[in-house]
């Protein structure tokens, strides 16, 4: 199982983006972004030397040490990082996959800072340090997205408060609403599965697909009406076609 915590995992979703792989040596190196205010000598970084690093909540609280990143060696992405965070949580030997877009290193304290609250690293995906998760299965995967969008997606983004609140309309759905039965899971792992293994943009790989009740919602944006056509007849194949909401928007360009 060690061996399993400490390979790169290899061929999973793109998921997040801020400590960007180089595949220069044998050590990979990645770039991590810094606290506003704060000065380090360079924002390269080897994996070596992120692992370890204390983490610590903006009150300055100690929540624990990145064990662990969770890399897509094929789209050259970290897709998140693994904290010790059981201490913290009072929940013994147990880990916690965050998205890297939450953590900022500060020279100061040399630690890595998150805004993330008690409450919001409690929901994080866990798991024990034992028994970890098998990355390269969609519904691990789907746990780590549902996350990053409840606390808002990467924190490197514009502001986009005017459109959000346009979406958290009574009547919107958002991943939260994911149904927890086998069907409504089962249904949303295998809609992303025929999109992922399909020649669609990164944009359409990454859209939500949600389902409650076997009724599926589709929201996020394509690249084209054909890729979004494509998306349609996808869901249609794992859904009855009075159960689909259809959200996608096509990409401006």
């Amino acid at each position: 199982m060690k061996t399993i915590q400490k390979s790169l995992l290899l061929s999973v979703i793109p998921f997040l983006t801020p400590l960007t792989v180089f595949a220069e040596t044998d050590k990979p190196s990645v770039t991590v972004s810094t606290i506003a205010g704060t000065q380090v000598s360079s924002n390269s970084w080897r994996a070596s030397q992120v692992i370890g690093v204390n983490v610590k909540n903006s009150s300055g609280e100690t929540i624990g040490d990145v064990e662990d990143l969770v890399l897509d060696m094929k789209e050259g992405k970290i897709i998140a990082a693994i904290i010790s965070s059981g201490g913290f949580l009072g929940i013994a030997d147990t880990l916690s996959a965050v998205p890297v877009t939450t953590l900022r290193y500060d020279e100061t304290s040399k630690a890595f800072k998150t805004s993330l609250t008690k409450e919001q690293l409690g929901k994080a995906p866990q798991f024990k340090k034992d028994a970890w998760p098998n990355y390269s299965e969609a519904t691990s995967i789907e746990a780590l997205r549902s996350y990053r969008d409840s606390i808002g997606g990467d924190v490197t983004q514009p502001d986009n408060s005017a459109q959000n609140e346009k979406e958290i309309r009574k009547d919107a759905v958002n991943p939260t609403d994911q149904g927890n039965s086998d069907k409504d899971v089962q249904i949303t792992k295998d809609i992303r599965l025929e999109i992922m293994n399909s020649e669609m943009s990164f944009n359409a790989k990454n859209i939500k697909i949600i389902t409650r009740d076997e009724h599926v919602s589709l929201k996020g944006v394509v690249e084209s009406d054909t890729e979004h056509q494509a998306i349609l007849k996808i869901a249609r194949n794992h859904a009855n076609t009075d159960k689909i909401t259809d959200t996608l928007k096509v990409n401006p360009k």
